[in-house]
């Protein structure tokens, strides 16, 4: 009994070193800030739906190196590329309109800066994921994502608003309505998704258009496509584990109990008679 105890307690000693590799696609998310992202149609506006689409698209690539970029006239990293899913929602959180002060949408910088996310040395496949409206996008994009591509790195890009568009609306600090952004001659600016523009730019960079939507589907299907993608090294790190050696009491415990199912009968004979 006490055999069978000691070996139920899983015995561990001798130390084994082994080297544990995690693989994966390292992927950079570069997130429109720039004004027309206010425009609310589509809720609760442009910038909340691309970064909920982001963070669920990092959720779902656990296990990935994942990077945040801001951009509007210029672009900025945010969050270096990291197995840390909780760093890369942190920064999503404090993610606003004005992060980047320079107006417009330059894609072509947002790609540009994405790309010196990446190690030099990369291997296996690499990819850009634009989130914005597109409208208005500055620089050469299509020309950007090409070359981006020409170097092993894929271009999606990621719709957020509608055709049909929607103003964009001013709000004081404390978030109260203080009317519509107009043009120079006093009309009100109806800011449009530009889907046209952005599906160029995936083609160009050998990825794809997507639309954002409340039901987020289009980053489980962009995951499950980088899931597909050729993995390379991310890390590399030794584990120190414990030999297992249950083993040691638990045959003997046998051998006990087949001897005693041996030997009862014998016994139970002798006091019959």
């Amino acid at each position: 009994g006490f055999l069978l105890v000691l070996a139920w307690a899983r015995p561990q000693w001798g130390r084994i070193a082994e080297p544990v590799t995690r693989r994966g696609v390292d992927v950079v998310i570069a997130v429109d800030t720039s004004t027309s992202m206010l425009a609310e149609d589509v809720a609760p506006n442009r910038l909340g739906l691309a970064k909920a689409f982001a963070a669920d698209l990092s959720r779902r690539l656990e296990g990935n190196r994942v990077g945040l970029v801001a951009f509007s006239g210029s672009a900025f990293p945010q969050c270096p590329l990291t197995l840390d899913g909780a760093a890369v929602q942190l920064f999503l959180d404090i993610m606003e309109v004005g992060d980047v002060p320079d107006a417009g949408s330059n894609l072509e910088e947002a790609i540009a800066v994405s790309m010196n996310a990446f190690p030099e040395e990369g291997v296996g496949r690499r990819v850009v994921v634009l989130v914005s409206d597109g409208e208005g996008h500055q620089g050469q994009a299509e020309e950007a994502a090409a070359r981006a591509a020409g170097e092993g790195v894929l271009v999606y890009t990621v719709g957020t608003g509608t055709p049909s568009g929607g103003p964009i609306p001013l709000r004081d600090a404390d978030g109260s309505m203080r009317g519509y952004k107009k043009d120079g001659e006093g009309r009100v600016v109806t800011s449009r998704l530009d889907r046209a523009g952005l599906a160029a730019i995936a083609a160009a960079g050998e990825g794809r258009f997507l639309l954002a939507s409340a039901t987020l589907g289009g980053s489980r299907r962009l995951a499950e496509e980088i899931d597909r993608m050729e993995k390379a090294d991310l890390s590399s790190r030794i584990v120190t584990t414990y030999r297992e050696r249950f083993q040691w009491p638990l045959l003997p415990a046998l051998v006990l109990i087949l001897l005693e199912a041996l030997i009862s009968p014998g016994r139970r004979e002798a006091e019959a008679s």
